[in-house]
């Protein structure tokens, strides 16, 4: 390469990195200028005020995006279920406290320890991290709590905690409708018997009073 090439291409590169550095300063500097949201909602402008709720709406989408992606991360030997301070179970409340529907299916899926887990704990509550997420949910956690107390083995240690969870978001009576309603329905043998034994459960007059307390006190009737 010639001298002239080299100091020609040493231009160049020098000429590259200063057209980098100012586009990357006015793009700072526009970004400084962009209202956000907050300033936006209260324009005299429509098309603001609709940019204002996408971008609420848009900042929503990520925050359970991001929250998932925390309850799904790999289990750290030890982690324990139940401690509320955990990254993870920190993800589960908030995904609870943002009403995230989307978020059902997955939250189901910790309502018990998983293997690594730890589960020791002075004072078990009421209702596990995730049992209290969907609690706030609402209804449309009831579909696969109730999928779960179907599919379930007869035995399962964690039944109760599926009842509760269910009984909290709707109620001792409309979670009896529900179960009565649900066995007339099901056709399979397995899933049958395992509602047979939840509605049972339900209905056993010393875990009923139980569960009655538990609505009161998640529900703050009390």
């Amino acid at each position: 390469m010639s001298k002239n090439n080299t100091i020609c291409t040493i231009l160049i590169l020098i000429a590259s990195i200063f057209s980098a550095t100012a586009v990357s300063r006015v793009a700072s500097r526009d970004d400084k200028n962009v209202p956000d949201w907050k300033t936006l909602i209260r324009s005299d402008i429509k098309k603001d005020r609709i940019s204002a709720r996408q971008t609420v709406l848009d900042n929503r989408k990520e925050t359970i995006r991001y929250l998932l992606s925390v309850v799904k991360s790999p289990i750290e030997e030890g982690e324990n279920f139940f401690t509320s301070t955990t990254s993870r179970n920190i993800a589960i409340s908030l995904l609870g406290k943002l009403r995230a529907k989307e978020a059902v299916a997955d939250l189901s899926e910790w309502l018990s320890p998983k293997g690594g887990q730890a589960t020791t704990t002075w004072a078990p509550p009421i209702l596990t991290p995730a049992g209290y997420a969907l609690f706030e949910i609402g209804l449309p956690s009831v579909p696969p709590v109730l999928n779960l107390l179907k599919t379930e083995k007869p035995n399962s240690l964690y039944r109760e905690q599926y009842i509760k969870i269910i009984v909290c978001i709707k109620g001792l009576a409309e979670t009896e409708l529900l179960f009565e309603d649900a066995l007339a329905k099901e056709a399979d043998p397995t899933k049958k018997e395992n509602l047979k034994l939840s509605l049972d459960f339900l209905k056993d007059p010393r875990f009923r009073k139980i569960l009655q307390r538990v609505y009161n006190e998640v529900n703050r009737l009390e």
